[in-house]
């Protein structure tokens, strides 16, 4: 496995467990039932950090397809 595949493969699962471990009906912002966004100082900005962040796994892994087909 070359160094693309690993990077893949490490994209796909971080973009698989952002998923299922962000419950949006839990986001509301007098809610705390949501861990993720209890690392944050507020909901609104722990929610929109990670959308931030799963948008950027995304194209990271469209990119990293792209290579890996070139590949």
């Amino acid at each position: 496995m070359n160094v693309y595949e690993s990077v893949w493969f490490l994209i796909t699962i971080s973009i698989i467990a952002i998923v299922l471990v962000i419950d949006p009906k839990a986001s509301a912002p007098n809610s705390n039932l949501n861990l993720v966004s209890g690392f944050f100082s507020s909901a609104s900005s722990g929610q929109s950090f990670i959308y931030r962040f799963s948008a950027l796994l995304i194209l990271l892994f469209y990119v990293v397809t792209i290579l890996l087909s070139y590949n």
